[in-house]
Formats: C-alpha cells, sequence, structure tokens
C-alpha cells in the first residue's frame, strides 16, 4: 500500500472516530516544528481501545505531543503528532530539541493507567527525532509497526522491617520494579513511621500500575524503664539503692556507683541519673531522672545540765535513744531526763533531713527528780497515777533502761494495771513540754 493512500486512510478514519476526553497528563503545546509517527498500540498483546490515548515525552519529561487511538478492524492506530521547541521561548520547553530522546505512554481508560513504552519497569528511550514539519518521521512512518505496551507485571516487596517504637523513620526499600507507591498504616511518601503507627503488626503494600505486593513490618513496644527510686534524699546518706521497673539496664551519672547513688559523695544539689536499658527485642531506651540532695543539720552533741540532757542544736524535732538505739517514747524535747545512769543519743531533723549525735554517757549527779507536788502514786491492785494538772504522758521504765508501758494521755488520773515484777521503777509525765521523774519501789 502506497504511503499517500495510508495517510488518507488515517484521516477518513480520525473524521469518523470518537475521541476521548484527553487525559490530563497528556496536555501539550503546539509548536510551529513536528514530526509523525504511525503504528499499532496493543497492550499485553490486545490491541488497545478507542478511548484510549498515547502520547510522547521529551528526555525532560514534557509532554511533546498526544492523540487518541484510532480503532478499525480491530486494530488501534497510531497518528502521533510529536511537536518540537519553540526557539523564540527560550525559558519553556515546549518539546523535542532535536538532540533528545523520547519516550511514549499510553493512557487505559478502562483502568484509568498510564502504561509506558514498553513496561513502567523497563522503559525505553526512542531517538532520530527530526523537524519534518508534520511529515512521517523516518524510522516510524510504518503504520503496521506493533508498539506493545506490558501493563501485566510481576511485582514483588522483599520487606523484613522490625523496630522498635522509639526507632527513626524508615524508608522503604525492596519493592521490584522501581517507580511503585508505598503504602499501609504509618507510610508517608515511602517512609515509615513506626511513632505514627504505633506498636504491632502492620501491612505495607507496594503497587505498580494496579498490581501489588504486601508484607508485614514488626514494631515492637519499649519496656518500662522508669526509675522508682528518685528521692530525695539527704546529704548525710552514705548510699541508696537505685531500681527501674525493668531491671537489667545500667545506671551512670554523678555519684553513681553499680546500682547505688552515694548523696554523701557528691553533696547538696540537683543531679541527673540515667538508666541504660536493652530489651529483649533489643530496643534501647535512656531515661534520666533529676533527683535533689538536701542539706541535713549538724549533728547535735549532747550537754548535760544536772540530770538532764540537752541538745545544742536547735531543730523542727527531736528524738530520744536509749543505749540500744530504741526509741524512748514522749522523750521528744530538746532536752532529756533520764531515769537511769547509761548511754542515750539524740537525733534532731529540719523537716528534710536529720543528724544524729554521738553516744553520750549519762552519769546522774543528784537524786532522781522527786517532785511530789506535781503528782503523787497510789499502788494497789492498780498503779494510779494522781495530779492536779492535766497529764500529756507517762512512761514507765525499768531498773535495766528498759521502757515497760508508754502511753500519750490527755488527763489528770492514770489508772494502769499492775503487771510489774517486783523490782524499782521510775515514772515519768509530761506536762506543759515539761518532765517530772519518781522513782518507786513494786
Amino acid at each position: 500500500m502506497r504511503k499517500e493512500n495510508l495517510i488518507l486512510i488515517f484521516g477518513v478514519l480520525l473524521s469518523f472516530c470518537l475521541q476521548a476526553q484527553q487525559p490530563s497528563l497528556f496536555n501539550y503545546t503546539a509548536t510551529n516544528s513536528s514530526a509523525t509517527i504511525y503504528g499499532v498500540a496493543t497492550i499485553d498483546g490486545v490491541a488497545a481501545s478507542a478511548n484510549d490515548w498515547i502520547a510522547a515525552f521529551d528526555a525532560s519529561g514534557n509532554c511533546c505531543g498526544a492523540s487518541a487511538l484510532m480503532v478499525w478492524n480491530g486494530l488501534a492506530y497510531i497518528n502521533l503528532v510529536i511537536y518540537g521547541d519553540d526557539a523564540t521561548t527560550p525559558t519553556f520547553d515546549e518539546g523535542m530539541d532535536g538532540i533528545e530522546d523520547f519516550t511514549l505512554k499510553i493512557y487505559q481508560a478502562s483502568s484509568s493507567t498510564y502504561i509506558d513504552y514498553p513496561s513502567s519497569a523497563n522503559i525505553t528511550y526512542l531517538s532520530g527525532w527530526a523537524n519534518t514539519n508534520g511529515a512521517p518521521l523516518g524510522g516510524y512512518d510504518n503504520p503496521a509497526t506493533i508498539y506493545d505496551f506490558q501493563n501485566s507485571i510481576t511485582v514483588t516487596l522483599n520487606l523484613n522491617l522490625s523496630l522498635c517504637e522509639n526507632a527513626s523513620p524508615y524508608i522503604l526499600t525492596g519493592g521490584q520494579p522501581s517507580g511503585g507507591v508505598y503504602s499501609g498504616n504509618g507510610v508517608n511518601n515511602g517512609i515509615f513511621d513506626p511513632l505514627v503507627s504505633g506498636t504491632g503488626t502492620h501491612t505495607i503494600t507496594y503497587t505498580v500500575n494496579g498490581t501489588s505486593a504486601s508484607a508485614n513490618a514488626v514494631v515492637f513496644s519499649l519496656a518500662d524503664a522508669t526509675l522508682l527510686s528518685t528521692g530525695p534524699y539527704c546529704d548525710n546518706d552514705s548510699s541508696a539503692s537505685l531500681y527501674s521497673a525493668t531491671s537489667g539496664g545500667t545506671y551512670s551519672g554523678s555519684g553513681v556507683t553499680a546500682n547505688s547513688f552515694n548523696p554523701d559523695i557528691v553533696g547538696t544539689g540537683s543531679y541527673w541519673i540515667s538508666y541504660y536499658l536493652t530489651d529483649g527485642n533489643g530496643c534501647v531506651q535512656n531515661e534520666q531522672t533529676l533527683v535533689e540532695v538536701n542539706a541535713s543539720p549538724t549533728p547535735p552533741i549532747i550537754t548535760q545540765n544536772n540530770n538532764v540532757l540537752e541538745s545544742n542544736v536547735s531543730a523542727n524535732s527531736y528524738q530520744w535513744y536509749d543505749a540500744n538505739m530504741n526509741i524512748i517514747l514522749g522523750a521528744s524535747f530538746p532536752s532529756y531526763e533520764p531515769a537511769i545512769d547509761g548511754i542515750y543519743f539524740v537525733e534532731i531533723s529540719n523537716g528534710n533531713c536529720s543528724s544524729m549525735s554521738d553516744a553520750y554517757t549519762f552519769v546522774g549527779t543528784t537524786s532522781i527528780n522527786d517532785k511530789t507536788s506535781n503528782f503523787k502514786i497510789q499502788l494497789t491492785d492498780v498503779l494510779s497515777i494522781i495530779s492536779v494538772e492535766s497529764i500529756d504522758f507517762v512512761s514507765i521504765t525499768n531498773m535495766l533502761g528498759t521502757q515497760v508501758y508508754a502511753k500519750e494521755v490527755n488527763q489528770k488520773n492514770i489508772h494502769i494495771e499492775n503487771k510489774f515484777s517486783n523490782g524499782i521503777y521510775f515514772i515519768s509525765i509530761v506536762q506543759n513540754n515539761k518532765l517530772t521523774t519518781k522513782k518507786i519501789k513494786l
């Protein structure tokens, strides 16, 4: 068939063909330089449809010509004008400049899919364009040349992804052929963010021209690395054990040795303690907490005034102890009058921290206070303490210095069941912050 006849046939076909709507990607600018290519378009070996379009793109990705396919006798004919660049508009690239390669792309209307030639996974770059002023382009002027666009591709996704929930966003790879799109929970622009997805197993999908493959991404939750021992501490504390909700990590910071914090080494102030933990999933955490070390009061010195022991340091509170470091009930004042000779201690507190005195050996200088005007004792089957003033506290101590009875009261008369062994006892009462002691024999 002569070339002139083929051109005539294409013209007739064009006049009768109902044109489909031009795809948005196929917009182009017509110029004064052009060339036409002929051929037959198939998709996976099957003739394209009348609603399908074909277009040419220059090396810069600009559409430089597009047309609807013309279907005749079961064949989809290509009659595509490819335009050249307009030299009068140097800042705008309209099309081919004579040295560029070009590519072909078909639009399959039935699937709304764009397919590169011969496939989007393996694009062929064509050469040889020249300005023919619209005439057929040499090498592309045979209407029987078949351009088969391959849309049936195999898509794979090789993804073995396990992340911790505190991991940095991960750039997804492993999808074949190239040029596809990743999607799924936590995926944005080909990047998977475990913080967005949350913990658990997530499906990642890779899609090329409507064909997809999937794989799983696992996001591990973090172990609880919260520091449980955070003070506050006192500067006279020699050592404080450090604990976390999940053991097995490493502590660090000023004053930290192994799993202990030593306030007496660092002194008063604020200090950061860090805890590094690698859990069973290999997830790493670094938890930090700020601890306070408060100043403790100056250790008191016990002085003796007659039969009264006194602390030389003023404090918010006081507590006296016997030689065995047992608390002496009711002995919570700056001074204390022991019932018997022996060793005593006093502890003071400033509200946050406390300090203990050195041991003090008490030896009475006078007889036991026997102010009978304050209270008197009646002994039958009960031990009765009778006072003209209200009694705040009563304590009974044996000759060994052991406290055998102690009680806070707020009344004048006290009756105690007599279950005491025979011997010498010291009865002490507190009235209006004053201590009075009486020795009795039972």
